[in-house]
């Protein structure tokens, strides 16, 4: 493992996902310290948190379900009161490959300024499910419209955040829609948001999205964010 900077930190946010964990973690570990990474359990009521320890790593649990954005806004703030620079966001299922680290600390190191860089994958049929390659070009060509930047891949949850960044803008929402309300404010805000190369891995279609609900939802999401953005500038 080459030397990891300690201003980087991994947050993994995991629900229901102990078994996939178990094989994503040691993988990760040959990259990462194990005292960089932070698991947020959101009340998978498995093992989680024993996996974590058997590895030992730091597992912050919720006590009831919250959403993924609301593991995501736990992990944040606990890191930041530890003082990291930059927050690499990663799956628990092991869809997101940890040999993709080095894009992201390739992207810091080149673009300091960037407040997110998100992991853009290949949208091709039999390499991501048809339904998922819909949703995601539907989506990004809508964030696109929205906020007048070319969003790649609105969808990755593998991304890299500015503490910067974090620190500026107020998370409002605990779900899924969360990782987009941060994108519309971080472009209103005027931070660079990029986009790196990652692999596309679909290990298996587990997923814990509830497709029409979470849709309408991002949809509101999307509407209500964009205007108080606008509304604020």
């Amino acid at each position: 493992m080459a030397t990891w900077p300690e201003s980087v930190h991994i947050l993994v946010p995991s629900y229901k996902s102990a078994d996939l964990l178990s094989k994503f973690l040691p993988d990760l570990l040959r990259f990462v310290p194990v005292s960089q990474v932070l698991v947020v359990d959101d009340a998978s009521e498995d093992n989680t948190p024993d996996i974590c320890s058997r590895f030992g790593i730091t597992c912050l649990k919720h006590e009831i379900n919250r959403g993924k954005g609301a593991a995501l806004r736990t992990g944040f703030k606990y890191l930041l009161e530890k003082g990291t620079s930059w927050i690499i966001t990663m799956d628990a299922d092991g869809q997101h490959s940890p040999e993709d680290l080095h894009c992201f600390l390739d992207t810091i190191k080149e673009t300091p300024d960037v407040g997110i860089c998100i992991g853009s994958r290949t949208m091709k049929p039999g390499i991501m499910p048809f339904w998922r390659i819909c949703s995601n070009r539907l989506t990004s060509w809508s964030l696109s419209l929205i906020t007048g930047a070319r969003i790649l891949d609105s969808q990755c949850g593998y991304r890299i955040y500015s503490s910067a960044l974090l620190r500026s803008v107020s998370i409002e929402y605990d779900r899924f829609e969360m990782e987009t309300e941060v994108i519309i404010k971080a472009i209103r805000k005027g931070y660079r948001v990029s986009f790196t190369k990652v692999q596309t891995l679909y290990l298996n279609d587990l997923s814990h999205i509830s497709h029409l609900n979470d849709t309408l939802r991002w949809v509101k999401a999307v509407l209500i964010t964009s205007f108080k953005s606008k509304s604020r500038k």
